[in-house]
Protein backbone atom coordinates (compact mmCIF):
# COMPACT_ATOMS: atom_id res chain seq x y z
CA UNK A 1 0.00 0.00 0.00
CA UNK A 2 1.31 3.60 -0.81
CA UNK A 3 2.10 5.81 1.65
CA UNK A 4 0.56 9.50 0.52
CA UNK A 5 2.58 12.48 1.53
CA UNK A 6 0.59 15.88 1.10
CA UNK A 7 3.32 18.38 -0.26
CA UNK A 8 2.21 22.18 0.35
CA UNK A 9 4.10 25.61 0.90
CA UNK A 10 3.46 28.90 0.04
CA UNK A 11 3.61 30.97 -3.41
CA UNK A 12 7.25 31.16 -4.17
CA UNK A 13 8.65 28.54 -1.87
CA UNK A 14 9.79 26.05 -4.35
CA UNK A 15 7.29 23.12 -3.65
CA UNK A 16 6.91 22.66 -7.08
CA UNK A 17 10.76 22.26 -7.96
CA UNK A 18 10.34 19.91 -4.88
CA UNK A 19 7.98 17.78 -6.31
CA UNK A 20 9.75 17.53 -9.31
CA UNK A 21 12.92 15.90 -7.50
CA UNK A 22 10.61 13.74 -6.11
CA UNK A 23 9.95 13.13 -9.88
CA UNK A 24 13.04 12.26 -10.71
CA UNK A 25 13.81 9.97 -8.01
CA UNK A 26 11.03 7.88 -9.45
CA UNK A 27 8.68 9.12 -6.72
CA UNK A 28 4.65 8.94 -8.12
CA UNK A 29 3.62 12.38 -8.37
CA UNK A 30 0.29 13.86 -8.00
CA UNK A 31 -0.31 17.54 -9.07
CA UNK A 32 -3.80 19.13 -7.54
CA UNK A 33 -3.50 21.93 -9.88
CA UNK A 34 -2.52 20.25 -12.87
CA UNK A 35 -5.75 18.86 -11.52
CA UNK A 36 -7.72 22.02 -11.58
CA UNK A 37 -6.73 23.07 -14.83
CA UNK A 38 -7.51 19.98 -16.68
CA UNK A 39 -11.15 20.05 -15.54
CA UNK A 40 -11.43 23.63 -16.46
CA UNK A 41 -9.61 23.24 -19.71
CA UNK A 42 -12.03 20.76 -21.24
CA UNK A 43 -14.29 22.12 -23.13
CA UNK A 44 -17.80 20.78 -21.87
CA UNK A 45 -16.52 19.05 -18.72
CA UNK A 46 -18.83 18.70 -15.44
CA UNK A 47 -16.44 21.57 -14.08
CA UNK A 48 -16.71 24.02 -16.71
CA UNK A 49 -20.73 23.67 -16.78
CA UNK A 50 -21.18 23.88 -13.02
CA UNK A 51 -18.68 27.27 -13.22
CA UNK A 52 -20.79 28.47 -16.37
CA UNK A 53 -24.04 27.84 -14.61
CA UNK A 54 -23.26 29.66 -11.36
CA UNK A 55 -20.97 32.68 -13.12
CA UNK A 56 -22.70 32.76 -16.13
CA UNK A 57 -21.22 32.98 -19.83
CA UNK A 58 -18.55 35.57 -19.39
CA UNK A 59 -16.14 32.94 -17.61
CA UNK A 60 -15.51 30.84 -20.86
CA UNK A 61 -13.28 31.84 -23.51
CA UNK A 62 -14.38 31.75 -27.30
CA UNK A 63 -13.00 28.36 -27.69
CA UNK A 64 -15.06 27.07 -24.24
CA UNK A 65 -12.67 27.03 -21.65
CA UNK A 66 -12.25 28.54 -18.26
CA UNK A 67 -11.25 32.41 -18.87
CA UNK A 68 -8.89 31.84 -15.86
CA UNK A 69 -7.58 35.84 -15.67
CA UNK A 70 -10.97 37.08 -15.62
CA UNK A 71 -12.04 34.25 -13.18
CA UNK A 72 -9.23 34.89 -10.83
CA UNK A 73 -9.73 37.97 -10.80
CA UNK A 74 -13.05 38.30 -9.63
CA UNK A 75 -12.19 35.44 -7.32
CA UNK A 76 -9.55 38.03 -5.75
CA UNK A 77 -11.98 41.03 -5.07
CA UNK A 78 -15.28 38.52 -4.37
CA UNK A 79 -14.90 36.32 -1.19
CA UNK A 80 -18.40 34.84 -2.05
CA UNK A 81 -17.29 34.15 -5.60
CA UNK A 82 -13.93 32.61 -4.33
CA UNK A 83 -16.14 29.98 -1.87
CA UNK A 84 -18.76 29.48 -4.48
CA UNK A 85 -15.89 28.17 -6.75
CA UNK A 86 -14.03 25.88 -4.57
CA UNK A 87 -17.33 24.37 -3.44
CA UNK A 88 -17.69 23.40 -7.18
CA UNK A 89 -13.93 22.45 -8.14
CA UNK A 90 -12.83 20.92 -4.72
CA UNK A 91 -15.23 17.55 -4.51
CA UNK A 92 -13.97 17.03 -8.51
CA UNK A 93 -10.05 17.55 -7.84
CA UNK A 94 -11.07 15.61 -4.20
CA UNK A 95 -12.14 12.71 -6.42
CA UNK A 96 -9.50 12.70 -9.27
CA UNK A 97 -6.85 12.64 -6.48
CA UNK A 98 -8.22 9.79 -4.57
CA UNK A 99 -8.56 8.13 -8.71
CA UNK A 100 -5.09 8.56 -9.29
CA UNK A 101 -3.78 7.51 -5.95
CA UNK A 102 -5.17 3.81 -7.42
CA UNK A 103 -3.00 4.13 -9.74
CA UNK A 104 0.29 3.93 -8.25
CA UNK A 105 2.06 0.98 -5.85
CA UNK A 106 5.06 2.25 -4.18
CA UNK A 107 6.29 2.61 -1.16
CA UNK A 108 5.62 6.46 -1.00
CA UNK A 109 4.28 9.54 -2.91
CA UNK A 110 3.82 12.72 -3.25
CA UNK A 111 0.14 14.93 -3.72
CA UNK A 112 1.09 18.48 -4.26
CA UNK A 113 -1.54 20.62 -3.03
CA UNK A 114 -0.55 23.97 -2.54
CA UNK A 115 -3.81 24.77 -0.23
CA UNK A 116 -3.36 22.07 1.97
CA UNK A 117 -3.58 24.11 5.61
CA UNK A 118 -6.70 26.39 3.83
CA UNK A 119 -8.78 23.55 3.23
CA UNK A 120 -8.43 20.63 5.66
CA UNK A 121 -10.86 18.49 3.92
CA UNK A 122 -7.88 17.45 1.18
CA UNK A 123 -5.21 16.31 4.67
CA UNK A 124 -7.91 12.82 4.59
CA UNK A 125 -5.60 12.08 1.19
CA UNK A 126 -2.49 11.94 2.93
CA UNK A 127 -1.06 9.94 5.65
CA UNK A 128 1.61 13.11 6.28
CA UNK A 129 2.54 16.32 5.40
CA UNK A 130 5.89 17.77 4.06
CA UNK A 131 5.87 21.99 3.96
CA UNK A 132 8.22 23.54 1.91
CA UNK A 133 9.53 26.80 3.79
CA UNK A 134 11.65 29.82 1.91
CA UNK A 135 12.18 33.66 3.64
CA UNK A 136 8.81 35.79 2.62
CA UNK A 137 11.75 38.30 0.55
CA UNK A 138 13.17 35.53 -1.63
CA UNK A 139 9.46 34.25 -2.09
CA UNK A 140 8.42 37.90 -3.21
CA UNK A 141 11.19 38.45 -5.41
CA UNK A 142 10.90 35.05 -6.78
CA UNK A 143 7.16 35.32 -8.04
CA UNK A 144 7.42 39.00 -9.50
CA UNK A 145 10.41 37.37 -11.36
CA UNK A 146 8.68 34.61 -12.27
CA UNK A 147 5.02 35.83 -13.11
CA UNK A 148 5.72 39.39 -14.14
CA UNK A 149 3.96 40.63 -11.11
CA UNK A 150 4.35 43.82 -8.71
CA UNK A 151 5.11 43.44 -5.38
CA UNK A 152 2.30 44.63 -4.33
CA UNK A 153 0.15 41.89 -5.60
CA UNK A 154 2.25 39.71 -4.81
CA UNK A 155 2.34 40.03 -1.23
CA UNK A 156 -1.95 41.00 -1.65
CA UNK A 157 -1.50 36.91 -3.03
CA UNK A 158 0.25 35.80 0.04
CA UNK A 159 -1.92 37.61 2.38
CA UNK A 160 -4.92 35.42 1.05
CA UNK A 161 -2.72 31.80 1.97
CA UNK A 162 -1.95 30.83 5.36
CA UNK A 163 1.38 31.21 6.91
CA UNK A 164 4.46 29.65 7.16
CA UNK A 165 3.54 29.41 11.14
CA UNK A 166 -0.02 27.73 10.21
CA UNK A 167 2.13 24.91 8.09
CA UNK A 168 4.48 24.65 10.57
CA UNK A 169 1.83 23.53 12.95
CA UNK A 170 0.32 20.82 10.63
CA UNK A 171 4.13 19.76 9.21
CA UNK A 172 5.34 16.04 9.75
CA UNK A 173 8.19 16.91 7.62
CA UNK A 174 9.91 20.40 6.51
CA UNK A 175 12.47 21.38 3.83
CA UNK A 176 13.86 24.86 4.27
CA UNK A 177 14.39 25.96 0.73
CA UNK A 178 17.28 28.77 1.39
CA UNK A 179 20.04 27.98 -0.67
CA UNK A 180 21.04 26.56 -4.36
CA UNK A 181 19.18 24.60 -6.25
CA UNK A 182 21.71 21.63 -5.71
CA UNK A 183 21.17 22.20 -2.24
CA UNK A 184 17.16 21.78 -2.29
CA UNK A 185 17.78 18.57 -4.48
CA UNK A 186 19.95 17.29 -1.82
CA UNK A 187 17.37 18.30 0.58
CA UNK A 188 14.83 16.44 -1.49
CA UNK A 189 17.29 13.11 -1.68
CA UNK A 190 18.06 13.35 1.98
CA UNK A 191 14.54 13.34 3.00
CA UNK A 192 13.39 10.82 0.48
CA UNK A 193 16.29 7.98 1.83
CA UNK A 194 14.45 8.91 5.17
CA UNK A 195 11.01 8.04 3.56
CA UNK A 196 12.33 5.24 2.21
CA UNK A 197 13.63 3.59 5.53
CA UNK A 198 10.31 4.49 7.12
CA UNK A 199 7.58 2.94 4.71
CA UNK A 200 9.27 0.39 3.35
CA UNK A 201 10.46 -0.98 6.90
CA UNK A 202 6.35 -0.69 7.60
Amino acid sequence: MTVWIGLTGGIGSGKSQVAADFSALGVPRIDADAISRQLTQTTGSMALQQIRHQFGDDVLTVSGCLNRAYMRERVFVDGQAKAQLEAILHPLIFAEIERQQQDFQAAYGVVEIPTLVEHPIFQSLVERILVVTCPENIRVQRVMTRNGLTEATVRAIMATQASDEARLRVADDVIANTGSLQDLQQAVEMQHRAYLALFEAA
